[in-house]
């Protein structure tokens, strides 16, 4: 039995969607996190909206980026700064999505 011939298009393409439904999520949690902050007067979890926010839009120009880079040469390997950055901007976006919840039950 032979293995079907893989196709070498479609692992980048995935990798490219993810980044930008990562990006989508980001910026859905910022806002949510950014109205909790606003509705409650409370600056540091309105603050932390503000940075999920500037990291969303980062991601998605770095999606951007990187899709233009890979249409020139499909196999590049993952930046290892973004790679750390994505993973510090999803526990952000952990924290305050938790923060909220918390601040919404309370109130």
């Amino acid at each position: 039995m032979t293995a079907a011939p893989r196709d070498p298009g479609l692992q980048p393409e995935r990798t490219l969607l993810a980044w930008s439904r990562t990006a989508l999520v980001l910026a859905a949690d910022a806002l949510l996190v950014l109205r909790t902050g606003y509705v409650h007067q409370l600056a540091g979890l309105a603050a932390l909206g503000g940075v999920l926010a500037l990291a969303a839009v980062g991601l998605y120009v770095h999606g951007l980026r990187r899709r233009s880079a890979v249409e020139h040469s499909p196999h590049i390997s993952a930046n290892r700064w973004w790679m750390r950055g994505l993973a510090l901007a999803v526990v952000l976006a952990a924290a305050g999505s938790t923060w909220s919840v918390l601040v919404n039950r309370g109130g």
